[in-house]
């Protein structure tokens, strides 16, 4: 009986990573703080939203992955490899902790990518592994950063026209001679 069922052989297909998206990530949120903190527009802000309409558009499918739901079934890949890069981890209650770590993670309804930052930052900053509150606290984290990202995202081309209005009306030189960077608004929405 045995026979009639095929087992899957070799290793099973790596859960996505999101670490190639933490420098785009960086460079929308640089562009985020700096249009929040601008007193008056400048070329130098408009080239920056510039930089950040363009680091979205190159990484657009990558983020949108990101933000999608994860189901149970990767929450545990995540968490089970996370729980697996400690060798300290003690196997007596795995199960249990396990069990329990999935079960409040997944209540914060999070994303790929805000699991998979998670996990990551957390292997890459603690020695130990982390208490279930301080998963938690991680998880939350990175759902409210992607969350701000796709956010800004969203506003990117009416903060980019606004600051280009204001310039054009100030008669600011640099942006003379520059090509119409405004981007259309199909490109940008996630």
């Amino acid at each position: 009986m045995r026979d009639l069922v095929e087992r899957p052989r070799g290793t099973p297909p790596a859960p996505p990573s999101f670490s190639g998206l933490e420098p785009a990530l960086r460079a929308i949120a640089a562009a985020r703080e700096a249009t929040a903190l601008a007193d008056e527009p400048s070329a130098e802000l408009l080239e920056q939203v510039d930089r950040a309409i363009e680091v979205h558009r190159k990484n657009r499918a990558v983020l949108e992955q990101a933000l999608a739901p994860i189901p149970a079934a990767g929450t545990v890949v995540y968490l089970g490899l996370l729980l697996k890069a400690y060798p300290n981890a003690g196997s007596q209650d795995a199960g249990v902790f396990g069990q329990f770590l999935r079960d409040d993670v997944m209540s914060l309804d999070p994303s790929f990518g805000a699991v998979e930052m998670a996990c990551r930052r957390w292997r890459q900053k603690s020695r130990f592994l982390p208490a279930i509150a301080e998963m938690m606290v991680e998880v939350r984290a990175a759902r409210d950063e992607l969350a701000g990202v796709a956010e800004f995202v969203d506003r990117l081309p009416a903060i980019r026209n606004a600051i280009a209005a204001k310039l054009d009306r100030a008669g600011t030189p640099a942006l003379r001679g520059k090509p119409d960077m405004r981007p259309n608004v199909r490109d940008i929405a996630l």
